[in-house]
């Protein structure tokens, strides 16, 4: 038997999501005396963009051909400590401040965690927007910000307009062993931010992610990640974890409080949004 306690009730529907504004400003060509990631002789088109290179080389995404379309919200990466992905996700579109440790306290104090596990999506995003708020009242940032909990299939139209026109979206998922989205039945469950995306020579459409189990940039296609996002039915103990009590919905990760067809679309970031074509 897993170690587990259930969360509060379902919390208030999220506010209606407006219409997406973003900064169209092209990226600084600084990144472009960076020095390469890797030596590779393919994806040559983003060169200017070390770190695009290599996670679509990583991926094998537009090895030879140039992507139709590819932008990307210039937002760096955070390691996360323990099981604090989704924590930390929150903590990289702030630009680390609060850190991750801050944001597990206040989720602690919300009971909305034991550990740093956030397997409720409704509470992920009410934290979000409590979050945000505090900081807009205290320092005028992010006016423009909006929040809203989409339930569904991730690949459809109105998670690709969303995208399109600059949002960014909490998702949770199956990691496989090279962290890009596989079917293991919410047994792996782990947050991921959507950055941005990439339509290849084929209108194939991809999504530009970031977690905290790594630093790279990740390039998937979004229909892997609205499978995998699909499949999450069960918590299972983590291995590295076997004596941690985790909170969980009273529904599990599978109900209309945990984490199933479930992602958080957050708009009004600050970041840049680096048009690579």
């Amino acid at each position: 038997m897993s170690n587990s306690t259930n969360l509060p009730s379902q919390p208030p529907p999220p506010p209606a999501l407006s219409n997406f504004t973003y900064n169209r400003t092209p990226h600084k060509k600084c990144l472009a005396t960076q020095a390469k990631i890797c030596n590779i002789d393919e994806c040559t088109w983003a060169d200017p963009w070390p770190e695009l290179q290599k996670g679509c080389y990583l991926n094998k995404v537009c090895t030879f051909m140039p992507p139709k379309v590819c932008r990307y919200r210039n937002i760096s990466s955070i390691l996360q400590e323990g099981p604090t992905c989704g924590l930390t996700a929150l903590s990289m579109i702030l630009n680390g401040t609060p850190a991750a440790d801050e944001l597990l306290k206040i989720a602690r104090e919300l009971n909305y965690t034991n550990n740093g596990e956030m397997f409720s999506a409704k509470n992920l995003f009410k934290l979000i927007c409590d979050t945000v708020a505090v900081r807009t009242t205290a320092a005028g940032e992010m006016p423009q910000f909006e929040c809203q909990l989409f339930e569904g299939q991730l690949n459809c139209a109105k998670v690709r307009d969303c995208l399109l026109n600059g949002a960014c979206i909490f998702v949770p998922y199956d990691p496989d062993f090279n962290n890009a989205p596989c079917l293991k039945y919410g047994h792996k469950a782990h947050w991921a931010l959507i950055i941005g995306y990439l339509i290849d020579e084929m209108d194939e459409f991809f999504i530009i992610t970031r977690h905290g189990k790594t630093k790279n940039l990740a390039v998937w296609s979004l229909e892997s990640m609205s499978a995998s996002n699909s499949n999450l039915e069960e918590f299972s103990q983590p291995i590295g974890y076997p004596n941690s009590d985790f909170l969980l919905p009273k529904d599990g990760i599978g109900g209309k409080l945990g984490l199933k067809n479930q992602a958080i679309i957050v708009n009004g970031l600050l970041q840049e949004i680096i048009i690579v074509r």
